[in-house]
């Protein structure tokens, strides 16, 4: 049985309070969920979450574009 990258490796994880990020870098990977929430059990459970696949947004011009859109409007394109 194969090892699933989420069970392997630490990410990196920002929570903005609105998404949780996590960053899987040896998978090339980025997970962003919707906060956590608390199911009647009183247990934590993960919000909805989408995977991107890095590598194939690096191949793919127009998602590259959409980043850089990102990176303009949030000031981040001005970083050295």
């Amino acid at each position: 049985m194969s090892v699933r990258y989420w069970e392997d490796t630490q990410p990196l994880v920002v929570d903005t309070k609105r998404n949780i990020l996590r960053y899987y870098e040896g998978a090339c990977k980025l997970q962003v969920s919707m906060p956590n929430w608390t199911d009647d059990k009183e247990q934590e459970r993960q919000g909805k979450t989408v995977t991107l696949d890095v590598t194939a947004l690096r191949e793919c011009p127009e998602a590259m574009e959409i980043i850089k859109q990102i990176a303009k409007y949030t000031g981040y394109d001005k970083l050295p």
